[in-house]
């Protein structure tokens, strides 16, 4: 089998946008997205939570 080791040359190509643009185009889908997870969090523990103090209050063993 025969080898190909050329390097393709990209000194002629320009893009529309540059790595600042990447970067706030992420942190734009982050913070979206961040939200939505925090919420789901915010669904699973916050009653866990609510147990726990009221277990302490009663002075029960319930976790």
């Amino acid at each position: 089998m025969e080898e190909n080791n050329t390097m393709l040359d990209l000194t002629g190509v320009s893009l529309p946008f540059e790595v600042s643009d990447m970067v706030t185009a992420g942190m734009t889908l982050l913070g979206l997205v961040a939200g939505f997870v925090l919420l789901r969090l915010a669904f699973n523990f916050v009653p866990k939570f609510i147990s726990l103090i009221l277990g302490a209050f009663r002075g029960g063993n319930k976790a």
